[in-house]
């Protein structure tokens, strides 16, 4: 499990640092805050707050990261702390719409890990439409769900919609939409079983 830095108090942030909106043509260049005071060098009062790196776990992600008495912190972090006043603690900071580089507040949710893997697109190979959800060789639909290490298989259907709706309930049943976990819009599927083929709607 990932050790993360506790954060410095919220008003020793709120004292340096002021949240700012950013435009998407801005995620390369601003990171969400601003500094409040002068800081050494050339970065004056208003200027942007941290500097991308690469992240050390995630080949070819960038991250925005500021020093605070020196000492280094995820920008997400910091400012999901001083909109929330809540630290993160040992939770990750998920980006909603999967760009690092977005910490506008409404973008930044508390999660884990198992929750960043939840929060990614449709594979390209996955011809179901739905997360969780895949045909097997005698033309079913499995459903399962994978959280914290742990794979909960959810049964095989002969209808995709079925499937779907089992993967629903567990992650209603885990409280994982609560955390994020987008749930599978089942009015977007469709299916060709019988059952599917033979109701007016």
């Amino acid at each position: 499990m990932t050790i993360h830095t506790p954060l410095p108090p919220v008003e020793r942030l709120n004292e340096l640092l002021e949240i700012v909106p950013i435009d998407p043509s801005q995620f390369e260049i601003q990171s969400g805050l601003v500094w409040k005071v002068r800081r050494q060098g050339t970065r004056g009062i208003g200027s942007v707050a941290g500097s991308k790196q690469p992240n050390s776990s995630k080949q070819g992600r960038f991250d925005w990261v500021v020093e605070v008495d020196r000492r280094s912190y995820m920008v997400s972090r910091v400012i999901y702390l001083m909109a929330n006043g809540v630290d993160p603690g040992e939770l990750e900071i998920d980006h909603e719409d999967q760009n690092p580089m977005n910490n506008n507040v409404g973008n930044l949710r508390l999660g884990d890990s198992s929750l960043q893997g939840h929060n990614k697109k449709t594979p390209a190979n996955n011809t179901s439409d739905a997360v969780g959800v895949s045909p097997t060789k005698n033309g079913k639909w499995l459903a399962q769900l994978g959280y914290k290490r742990k794979r909960f298989y959810l049964g095989t259907h002969t209808c995709k919609i079925k499937a779907a709706r089992a993967v629903n309930a567990k992650i209603i049943e885990l409280e994982l939409d609560k955390i994020g976990k987008p749930l599978i819009d089942t009015k977007k599927l469709t299916c060709t079983c019988s059952n599917c083929l033979d109701s007016p709607f």
